[in-house]
């Protein structure tokens, strides 16, 4: 019992205040916005144990979602709690991300001590992507909390030697993949030649460990997938976002390649005009769905700064290509020609997502290796493993560096980044453990005295001078004033103190707290301001891609429903039939039965001629949404089985517009 009270005294106080910082901030946003492809898959599951095995977008069991189930799973419990609701899906993402911050903290803090430890949860919980995306019902929150306990348990694995932590590293990586596929081992790579380089046991030891941790992880990243390849077509719901119902394809090609088709060559970004929209109608209306982003392929608004004539920022929103058809998401964005890639990074709307911190991160970096470089790995460089094996700061300066780095380069250079700028979110935690670590060795270097004192104090203006030109306009003025406040008097009493030479006294440490705090003002105003449909930079008022305004489109859901209910003549399964996914996410989570019959993007093969029409035979739906005739990107493909469909419709279907009270050539019954 005294045991347990001093354990319980010991907790940080910096740390409980930290996360109980990133617990609020996450909070706030909660119910703020969420996918709604998403919440009506949630939806969906929870009403037959098949739709929840295999992640199904409607109700009838005809189409999966496009990712893969681990996180609706867990979105699942709370909505057969409380119900399927904005707030109740993204609970579990608000929990996972405060309890990432102190997973951070405990694995920092094992090889860099208690400052870094608490530096790296503070970046961590005010970094703006992993704010906003921790308070949505994205996959990407929970894999995020996934890696970094698969973090932590491979750092165990090393420390302690022992193999079940090897286990739970590789049964993580497993989850991970099943959370959002192969963007999970993206700092795989990292985590095996830490483990490699890092164990203190014999070599054919670590090599038989090695082996068995990478089959433990291919068994169970593929365990769902070969359960959903090894069913039957007809006893299992249409892979989504697939021209050919394989998993397989989802997996490698959709979820995997084609997020990635930069690497083949340069991408471009046009430049546009202040305040353009991209794809919109005659009318100046977009023509991009209203009601979510949707999932990583989805038309999703970009906020660009851009200057315009009255001194605001001007706005831009760009669609997303559709993605798994075999194409690369086009170059958009806000640099106006500027080259994307990674010095896209760098730029407006990417710098904003890690609150404009990368090039302090990569200076902590090169801080990290450093030590390595010592005078004995010069002369002989092969000494540098016997370093690495023997110092935990030096291997796991391999581990958070290795993650960061290629998660900078697979991000950096992958279209899709462009386009869904939260992507980076995947670089948010090896991120803030590197500033954590980098800025307890800038600390040290500070409180030392001498020249190098002043490495410290220049790092952080600089940093401060990146952060206030790229935020201008994008958060309030005074938020940046008051960072430049408190940098200001921060950094003059560090100033004064390296000239005294009393740096390592109580007033400088002060200083020091106070003007890295300063740092984090505005990355932490961006996480509270941003638009809560995206996760980008601004906080001027978003122009929401859509041919309908949220509101409009709840209401046209309540008066079909009405009409439907009133009329008595439901399908035995559906209600109401739709081309994609977008149009008929608001029917489901009003619990109303609905069917898209292509899909997500209205592309899929999901349905034949025949197939519906003996589907509609079966009295299964009487009632079907024409998609918006002005949106060109929401109509199939000419000689698609969809537009076939549609075009059955319209000639032999009753038009009912009028009786429902919409504009003609909308909604359509049956004549059977």
């Amino acid at each position: 019992m005294n045991k347990l009270r001093d354990n319980f005294y010991s907790v940080d106080s910096w740390l409980l205040l930290v996360v109980a910082i990133g617990t609020g901030l996450r909070v706030l946003r909660l119910g703020d916005f969420d996918n709604q492809y998403y919440t009506a898959t949630v939806a969906s599951m929870i009403q037959s144990p098949l739709n929840f095995l295999f992640a199904s977008f409607d109700p009838g069991g005809f189409v999966m979602v496009d990712k893969p189930p681990v996180s609706f799973w867990i979105q699942a419990v709370p909505a057969m709690i409380f119900g399927t609701t904005s707030w109740s899906v993204t609970v579990p993402q608000v929990i996972t991300g405060s309890l990432a911050i102190v997973v951070l903290y405990a694995t920092v803090r094992t090889g860099f001590g208690r400052i870094a430890a608490v530096s790296s949860a503070v970046a961590l919980a005010c970094i703006p992507a992993s704010i906003i995306i921790d308070s949505r019902n994205e996959p990407d929150a929970l894999l995020s909390f996934i890696l970094v306990l698969a973090a932590f348990s491979i750092v165990r694995a090393v420390r302690t030697g022992k193999l079940g932590w090897l286990i739970a590293f590789a049964i993580l990586m497993g989850l991970g993949f099943n959370t959002k596929m192969l963007v999970a081992f993206i700092p795989l790579p990292a985590f095996l030649l830490y483990y490699l380089v890092a164990s203190d046991i014999p070599i054919h030891k670590i090599l038989k460990r090695s082996s068995l941790g990478v089959g433990i992880i291919v068994v169970v990243s593929l365990f769902w997938m070969s359960i959903v390849a090894l069913t039957p077509p007809d006893n299992r719901p249409y892979v989504g976002s697939t021209p050919d119902n394989s998993i397989w394809t989802l997996a490698f090609r959709y979820n995997g390649l084609d997020r990635f088709t930069s690497f083949i060559g340069p991408r471009r970004i046009p430049p546009m005009s202040p305040g353009q929209v991209i794809g919109s109608g005659p009318t100046g209306v977009s023509m991009f769905p209203g009601q979510a982003p949707g999932p990583p392929q989805s038309r999703v608004p970009i906020l660009s700064r851009q200057a315009t004539g009255s001194g605001q920022t001007g706005i831009s929103m760009v669609p997303s290509s559709a993605i798994g058809q075999g194409q690369a998401a086009p170059p958009l964005g806000s640099m106006g020609g500027q080259e994307s890639g990674l010095l896209g990074l760098l730029y407006n709307p990417l710098s904003g997502q890690l609150g404009w911190l990368l090039p302090l991160a990569l200076f902590s970096l090169s801080l990290i290796f450093i030590p390595l470089l010592t005078e004995t790995v010069y002369r002989r460089p092969r000494t540098v493993f016997s370093l690495l094996r023997s110092s935990p700061r030096a291997s796991q300066g391999v581990l958070w560096g290795g993650w960061f780095t290629t998660g900078v380069a697979v991000f950096g250079l992958a279209s899709s980044t462009t386009t869904h700028p939260y992507y980076l979110v995947g670089v948010a935690v090896p991120m803030a453990a590197i500033l954590g670590i980098g800025f307890s060795i800038l600390w040290r270097t500070f409180r030392q005295g001498g020249s190098i004192s002043w490495v410290f104090p220049g790092v952080l203006v600089s940093c401060f001078i990146y952060q206030a030109w790229s935020s201008h306009g994008l958060i309030a003025d005074w938020a940046i004033a008051f960072a430049t406040g408190v940098l200001f008097f921060g950094a003059l009493i560090m100033v004064v103190g390296i000239y005294k030479r009393t740096t390592p006294k109580p007033l400088s440490s002060v200083a020091v707290i106070v003007s890295v705090l300063s740092v984090f003002v505005m990355p932490l105003s961006l996480g509270l301001t941003a638009g809560g449909r995206i996760v980008g930079p601004g906080m001027n008022p978003v122009r929401v891609a859509s041919s309908m305004p949220m509101d409009r489109e709840q209401d046209r859901v309540q008066i079909i429903s009405s009409f439907i209910s009133n009329q008595g003549d439901p399908g035995k399964l559906f209600a109401i039939g739709t081309v994609n996914a977008r149009d008929a996410a608001p029917f489901i989570i009003a619990g109303i039965p609905a069917v898209s019959i292509g899909g997500f993007s209205g592309s899929d093969p999901v349905f034949s001629t025949e197939s519906f029409r003996y589907m509609v035979e079966r009295g299964e739906l009487n009632y079907f949404l024409m998609p918006d005739r002005n949106n060109i990107l929401r109509r199939p493909d000419r000689g698609s089985s969809q537009e076939q469909i549609l075009r059955n419709v319209s000639l032999n279907w009753q038009d009912v517009s009028r009786l429902v009270g919409l504009p003609p050539r909308t909604i359509y019954r049956y004549r059977g």
